[in-house]
């Protein structure tokens, strides 16, 4: 039994004749009493008496006319909830690497709200590698990481903006009155960097392609962007930021970028490729992108 044979059935008994229900249904005649005969065959009953003369509804056809009615009806009204549901309403659940959580989202949430206010953000910070899993397994709708990520293929990805390095040195440095820094400038202090699992680690590290064999008088590893932020301020050396995480000044450092081309992180929000709600994530990347994060 289908809802194209209870159609069939409708227009029967509304038309009283096989040839006018099929030209209502917009198929030929011999379709319509083809589907008819399919429809008392599943069900075991006979629906309508015809001979060459009449056309009759049986008791129970006319009973069976009415159920129709009625499941046609919801039928039609659950393709008009489908159709017509706001992809902007409803939780999206969105994960953030921990190295732009914490500079990204005070400015995100209420844009974000006031533009969407019926599909508040559940967040959560993680690693890359933790992300990308959540999203695979349906735990996350989308998440907000730095390029490039292992399974790219798997994933819609929208580009949020572009953020350039900057040095990160105590006010005393003998650099610190440069407006500019080469990377060659720095690879005699200590280098303060993320340690394993942070993609920020190796996009530092990516900018000193000389790395191998430590350049640099020693490399010392924190545990969060604030970490590095306080140990260079205790003098144990100079760090390299992202340009997000240093808008705000800290008291006795500097942050000065580099020269052209400064080493610098793609930021992304992606999205399984199959996920149901892409309107409601393209919005949230457009307001993202709307919030000129990043001022040249």
């Amino acid at each position: 039994m289908t809802l194209t044979e209870l159609r069939y059935l409708l227009a029967l008994h509304q038309q009283q004749h096989f040839a006018r229900a099929a030209d209502s249904c917009h198929v030929t005649q011999s379709t319509l009493s083809a589907g008819i005969k399919h429809l008392e065959e599943s069900l075991g009953v006979t629906l309508v008496e015809r001979n060459r003369q009449f056309m009759k509804f049986t008791a129970l056809g006319e009973t069976v006319v009415n159920h129709a009615q009625d499941i046609l009806s919801r039928a039609d009204d659950l393709v008009h909830l489908v159709k017509t549901q706001d992809p902007l309403a409803g939780t999206l659940s969105l994960g953030i690497i921990y190295t732009i959580a914490p500079y990204l989202l005070p400015k995100l949430i209420q844009p974000w709200l006031t533009l969407a206010p019926k599909a508040p953000l559940r967040l959560s910070e993680g690693f890359t590698h933790d992300l990308i899993h959540k999203l695979n397994t349906g735990e996350l709708d989308a998440a907000i990481i730095a390029l490039p990520f292992a399974g790219a293929d798997d994933f819609t990805a929208w580009q949020l903006y572009r953020e350039p390095f900057v040095v990160v040195m105590p006010e005393n440095h003998a650099l610190a009155q440069h407006s500019t820094l080469a990377i060659a400038d720095i690879q005699n202090d200590p280098l303060l960097i993320l340690g394993e699992g942070h993609c920020f680690r190796d996009h530092a590290l990516s900018a000193f392609p000389q790395h191998v064999g430590h350049p640099w008088q020693s490399l010392i590893e924190g545990s969060s962007l604030e970490t590095l932020r306080a140990m260079v301020a205790s003098g144990l050396g100079i760090t390299l930021l992202p340009s997000l995480a240093t808008q705000q000044s800290w008291q006795g450092l500097v942050s000065i970028p580099f020269q052209a081309p400064a080493p610098a992180r793609d930021v992304v929000l992606i999205a399984r490729t199959t996920h149901p709600r892409r309107e409601a994530l393209r919005l949230l990347a457009q307001t993202v992108k709307n919030l000129s994060l990043i001022v040249n």
